[in-house]
């Protein structure tokens, strides 16, 4: 059919705008239900930040839980994600912290239904038991069990769509106006829109007007998560929350030169099944190699380094900031890029526990051995500080006198790059408990739904597992609140 204007159109029931983890999930329960649904993808392949997470899901009241004699409840789940900082999260939004808390259980089994694979639980304090669930291989199978549970459902998902603007008639979001391979098209959402386009980490015009200088300046680990929703929906009157919140930005490691060992692992479900039962029956020291990938892949190095004496130079050797500021300091340094530089004693210190350079709470530990055997990249070692300058690729003299009241004595070791990166902001569109899109004076705005980070109504999520549960949980329920009968 096409549209009075002459666009081109077409109908569904639902349409969802972005192809992560959050519209994957609501597309693919939607369908389930019944629902034609539309998902727009401005990349050429889905998986948005989630395909770019470790992928862990904190939940209570799981079947791993029960398995492993773990007694545990969604309100203790809650009070527990309270400890992590209550002076940030008390009141940010109860309503929508204790949907995730009461909710989690149900999407780790939903999931598991589809053929994602998890072990787990494992501790991770505050949390007073054991709740964080892991994924296997790693986050890509989120993306491989929602994308084939997609294709098998008769999702239509369009790939390199960008979308211009919502329609609104009456008072209603009735579609959106969107631009691919094919020209425009309004498409028309009978039953609503869903905004699963994540945060707004790599819009650096939206980083500067809302975050700190430093979260500003740092590099996004997602640069296509622009704020594409947030943009679109307050066109239309729709109310921010919490634009101003980041926890970061945070040092990390660049991705190998090559993909490890983990990364390489097929995603099929019949394997993961079967590296998932490996991984909750084999001995620790078995699975050493598969987590150490992991670790040596994905994580940060710990500040503790700092702590105990490291000292963090910039590309041109340059010591900057102070002990306590260097951390968000080197965002301001030429490219964000800097080298962490220690001695022989601080590299022992941290080759044996309880000090380790990267962690993956109540998994395992990353030790500097585990670095130079498997990021060799990283690590560079000479006898004296001139030799090092010459390894790194910094001004010899600038290092000299960056060490020059270290107290650090032959062997120097040296590891980076290292970037300041920021992982995911916490602002989001305020939303109500069934993920109605509202303005500022709490109306909702008919016809338009946010899940994920775009909907994360001013919910600060801290901890591992939280953001990817919210993702999923977000995703499932509002697919089953415009899918219920009372929603025709």
């Amino acid at each position: 059919m096409t549209s009075a204007a002459g666009i081109p159109a077409e109908e569904v029931d639902i349409l969802v705008i972005g192809g992560g983890g959050s519209g994957l999930a609501t597309a693919v329960r939607a369908a389930q239900r019944g629902a034609r649904v539309l998902v727009v993808e401005k990349r050429d392949r889905v998986g948005g930040s989630t395909a770019l997470s470790v992928g862990s899901i904190t939940a209570a009241g799981t079947r791993l839980q029960r398995r492993a004699g773990v007694q545990d409840s969604p309100q203790a789940f809650l009070e527990d994600m309270y400890a992590f900082r209550p002076e940030l999260l008390e009141g940010d939004a109860p309503d929508l912290r204790r949907l995730l808390a009461d909710e989690a259980a149900a999407t780790v089994s939903w999931l598991e239904e589809l053929g994602v694979a998890f072990v787990g639980p494992y501790p991770e304090p505050p949390h007073r038991v054991p709740r964080m669930h892991n994924v296997i291989p790693n986050s890509r199978s989120y993306i491989a069990r929602l994308s084939a549970a997609a294709e098998r459902l008769g999702v239509a998902v369009r790939l390199g769509t960008t979308v211009g603007e919502l329609v609104v008639e009456g008072g209603r979001v009735t579609g959106a106006v969107v631009h691919g391979a094919d020209g425009d098209r309004r498409v028309r959402a009978g039953r609503g829109v869903v905004l699963a386009s994540g945060d707004f980490s790599g819009n650096r015009s939206m980083r500067e007007a809302f975050l700190p200088p430093a979260a500003a300046a740092a590099r996004p680990i997602n640069p296509h998560a622009n704020g594409d929703g947030h943009r679109l929906a307050q066109q239309i009157g729709a109310e921010l929350r919490a634009m101003d919140v980041t926890f970061g930005p945070q040092l990390r490691f660049p991705p190998p030169p090559r993909t490890g060992l983990i990364d390489r692992l097929p995603t099929w479900s019949w394997l993961c099944r079967v590296e998932a039962f490996l991984v909750q029956r084999l001995p620790a020291a078995a699975l050493r190699p598969f987590v150490k990938s992991l670790l040596i892949t994905h994580m940060s190095p710990a500040s503790t380094m700092f702590e105990a004496g490291a000292v963090l130079v910039n590309k041109h050797g340059e010591r900057f900031g102070s002990p306590e500021t260097a951390v968000t300091d080197l965002a301001f340094q030429e490219d964000g890029l800097g080298y962490i530089v220690f001695d022989g004693a601080i590299a022992q210190r941290f080759n044996t526990p309880p000090h380790s350079i990267s962690t993956a709470p109540g998994i395992a530990f990353a030790y500097f051995d585990d670095y130079r055997r498997g990021r060799p990249d990283l690590v560079e070692e000479a006898t004296d500080i001139s030799g090092l300058a010459v390894r790194i690729g910094v001004d010899s003299t600038s290092l000299e006198k960056s060490l020059a009241d270290s107290g650090f004595t032959a062997p120097y070791f040296a590891m980076g790059p290292v970037l300041s990166m920021l992982t995911v902001t916490e602002g989001g569109l305020r939303v109500d408990g069934r993920l109605r899109v509202l303005t500022e004076d709490g109306t909702p705005v008919e016809g338009l739904h946010a899940v994920g980070g775009v909907g994360q109504g001013g919910m600060l999520l801290l901890g591992h597992g939280h953001h990817i549960g919210w993702a999923m949980t977000s995703g499932r329920l509002v697919a089953e609140a415009l899918t219920a009968p009372e929603a025709d």
